[in-house]
């Protein structure tokens, strides 16, 4: 249920006879005393201001109208209600009943999401939720989905974007990725619906790239630092890709037929092209300058998480839910051949500058180093020691590596695959990790929405900022 990315369930009238039944045993009260009982009772739990966000980051990447694991849709209210394969997903009125609470605290197993679970206050926002009735109240105009016409005769599509007008975040929210801009000095963060770019110098917001339908999945800057990607669209539905102007500090375009969210995007060397990863199996290269589809690669079993282009630009590499890493020939589009060894989902690819070797994360704990060329590719080193996930993995400009886990860490690794230091103060999972271009700071981002920065040479906590609401 945890995968970078949508919602959950519910319905009927409890609170109404909870109302009515307060109102009967304080009949005989004052209307002074009535005004202060409902001056206290708390607000319900709002289906899609509260619990929506939550299951909307934590659920849909695996339970989606493509990939409904367990039988299970949750991308709508209306397909949530049938439940999967075990039956419904919630008792309404009784939290301790349902198999929706039993799943996120653990009392079924595998606890879900996988490796680590929720945080305790969107349990208990769930479980009010659910003892209030599993009501779907009104949606907010914000989170209504918006429709994408598509040209006729064609699976490409180019639209104009206008940024959201007054949207902001209302509580932090998730990092999915991080890049280091060309500057050295900001930073650009993907979280729900917007690219915040934080000043590493004044420890501030320069920028917010608002506008996008549903949670920033992916960010990647083109070699000459012109560009910024960012990987998104709607779990379930549709997936995009958009490009922001570094200089003039503005969106270009977007575009994208993926028929699920893209996971991760990817810049050939030159920054002409651009390669995507989907939920949909899929992967994909698109044409920057008019955002026509190039190719389309189909040989992964389940959602692709990672894409990365080589250096040299000769190479394609692409992990994902089927555990498997492989390796392309980009100009073709042609798979080479599959690495196998992971035992669980695979997050995160990514070259080495010298194009001779990619590094992957994984949820089974662990991340590797491979060596991969024209002919075939072998394992050369796994670095382990985290106590969970492995949610990304990066390389440094000296040939180090860095990880980044669910058990809140982040671990430098040297070439040779020794862990040389932990880096610490993260208080949830941690998704996202890169190193700077010159390798004197390590960034991360966490799922409570928590960016820190270190400095590599000592381990210390440089910065550390929230996506939340700003003071």
């Amino acid at each position: 249920m945890r995968n970078r990315v949508d919602l959950i369930v519910g319905r009927a009238a409890w609170n109404l006879t909870l109302q009515a039944a307060i109102c009967i045993s304080l009949s005989c009260a004052a209307s002074a005393g009535h005004a202060q009982a409902r001056s206290t009772t708390p607000a319900p739990v709002s289906f899609y201001r509260e619990v929506f966000p939550i299951f909307r980051t934590a659920c849909a990447g695996c339970h989606n109208g493509e990939n409904a694991a367990g039988g299970l849709n949750l991308t709508s209210y209306a397909s949530a209600v049938k439940g999967g394969k075990s039956g419904p997903l919630f008792v309404p009125g009784k939290s301790a009943d349902s198999r929706l609470v039993k799943y996120v605290t653990g009392a079924l197993k595998p606890q879900m999401p996988p490796g680590g679970g929720l945080k305790q206050a969107d349990i208990d926002r769930i479980r009010q939720w659910v003892d209030a009735g599993a009501k779907a109240d009104a949606p907010p105009p914000e989170s209504r989905p918006t429709a994408v016409a598509r040209p006729a005769g064609g699976s490409t599509r180019t639209v104009s974007v206008k940024p959201t007008a007054g949207f902001s975040l209302k509580r932090a929210a998730p990092v999915a990725s991080l890049a280091f801009g060309p500057d050295g000095k900001t930073l650009a963060v993907a979280t729900y619906r917007e690219v915040q770019f934080w000043n590493l110098e004044t420890k501030s917001i320069a920028a917010r790239w608002t506008g996008h339908p549903d949670a920033v999945r992916s960010l990647a800057y083109s070699r000459d630092g012109r560009l910024l990607a960012a990987g998104g669209g709607v779990s379930g539905a549709s997936g995009e890709v958009r490009l922001w102007d570094v200089g003039a500090g503005r969106e270009l375009r977007a575009f994208g037929d993926h028929t699920d969210a893209v996971n991760a995007v990817a810049f050939n060397p030159d920054g002409t092209r651009v390669a995507t990863a989907s939920s949909d199996k899929t992967i994909k290269t698109w044409e920057i300058a008019t955002g026509k589809l190039i190719a389309t690669g189909k040989d992964h079993s389940d959602a692709v998480w990672g894409i990365a282009w080589s250096p040299d630009g000769k190479y394609l590499a692409s992990c994902g839910a089927d555990r498997s890493v492989k390796i392309w020939d980009a100009a073709a589009m042609k798979r080479l051949y599959s690495m196998g060894g992971h035992e669980d989902v695979v997050y995160s690819v990514e070259f080495s500058p010298d194009s001779k070797t990619v590094i992957t994360s994984s949820a089974d704990h662990t991340a590797r180093v491979w060596n991969v060329g024209p002919e075939g590719g072998s394992a050369a080193r796994t670095l382990g020691g985290h106590a969970s996930s492995v949610m990304s993995a990066s390389y440094g400009p000296d040939g180090s590596d860095v990880t980044a886990s669910g058990d809140k860490t982040v671990k430098v690794w040297n070439a040779g695959g020794g862990n040389t230091r932990t880096l610490t103060g993260a208080k949830d999972w941690v998704y996202a990790v890169r190193f700077s271009k010159d390798g004197k700071l390590v960034a991360a981002g966490t799922w409570d929405g928590t960016i820190l920065v270190w400095t590599a040479a000592d381990g210390k906590l440089a910065a550390q900022f929230s996506t939340g609401p700003q003071r």
